[in-house]
């Protein structure tokens, strides 16, 4: 019996076989194996490969004043951290999927009254990309953003005492902008696409914000309401590009137009500059112009120095 078993399995081997074996991962890759030719002929195995890479950095600023007279004398201790996820699959051929997740978080301590967290932002990002042509891609780009912990506008009373209005917090507001469209990929520089059909989704988790601000309106939704759903279309041109092998240059700009409103604007413009492997400078611009929030542009600029890793 044991031959006759031995004889099948054998026989099984070497008969023609029309479809593919199973598939194999090695490495983050997925590897077709076929039966027909089980050894190397000459041609690649691999069809999809998937490619990640984190990047980490943590920087520290502490200002102590005495006897200053040039300005404000806020003593402060100020730590920022940032993490940057990156994942793309693609299959050498006309798919690629790329993510992205972003989180940046400052600490500042005020010596004489308050601690905060600013910045505070964290972004997904979604794109995936069909190519239709050279250089030219059908484009479907997601993005969203939130805080994780409260913010506040902090003001004195007449009395001097110290009140504080929350602001905004996790969820609150969640924005999520999604578009659909096409692409141009320019080599070793970046992309630039136009979303011809978009949306902009808003979400205000925490309702208290309405009676503290003691306002009706928040990100353009209602009090009544938890939520703001737009249809529009969006510009979005994304810049990645090292030069000399020590500074990196990302942009990362967004436009969104409502057919009955004035456009939402958001840029993130870094310069990082590595001075050994560890060590890394870097200035870092944000602006945002959103009508429903502020008629006037709203810019902050960070500058680090500090610990850098990349794995």
């Amino acid at each position: 019996m044991g031959k006759w078993i031995a004889l099948i399995v054998v026989g099984t081997w070497f008969m023609p076989v029309m479809g593919s074996g199973q598939n194999l991962v090695w490495s983050d890759t997925l590897v077709m194996v076929s039966l027909l030719d089980p050894v190397d002929s000459g041609i690649s195995l691999i069809r999809f490969r998937m490619t990640q890479d984190v990047e980490y950095s943590l920087s520290g600023t502490s200002l102590v004043f005495n006897n200053w007279h040039h300005g404000e004398n806020r003593n402060l201790v100020s730590m920022l951290h940032h993490l940057h996820y990156r994942s793309l699959f693609t299959n050498h051929g006309n798919i690629k999927i790329i993510n992205c997740f972003s989180h940046t978080l400052g600490i500042q301590y005020f010596f004489d009254s308050i601690t905060r967290f600013q910045p505070d932002e964290n972004t997904l990002d979604t794109r995936i990309e069909s190519s239709i042509g050279k250089n030219l891609n059908f484009t479907f780009f997601s993005t969203l953003t939130t805080r994780m912990f409260n913010a506040y506008i902090y003001q004195t009373d007449q009395n001097g005492s110290l009140l504080k209005t929350l602001s905004a917090s996790f969820l609150t507001p969640l924005i999520w902008t999604f578009s659909a469209g096409f692409g141009w990929t320019f080599t070793q520089l970046g992309t630039f696409s136009i979303g011809l059909s978009a949306g902009k989704f808003t979400w205000i988790r925490n309702r208290k914000v309405f009676d503290q601000q003691k306002t009706g309106i928040f990100y353009g939704i209602p009090k009544e309401k938890n939520h703001l759903f737009e249809y529009g279309f969006s510009l979005h041109l994304l810049v990645d590009k090292d030069f000399l092998n020590r500074v990196r240059w990302n942009c990362d700009l967004l436009v969104f137009k409502n057919a009955e409103k004035p456009f939402d604007l958001a840029v993130k413009n870094l310069i990082a500059i590595r001075i050994n492997k560890y060590l890394q400078t870097s200035i870092q611009t944000r602006l945002f112009y959103e009508q429903q929030v502020s008629k006037s542009v709203q810019v902050e600029n960070l500058l680090s120095l500090g610990f850098y890793v990349n794995l």
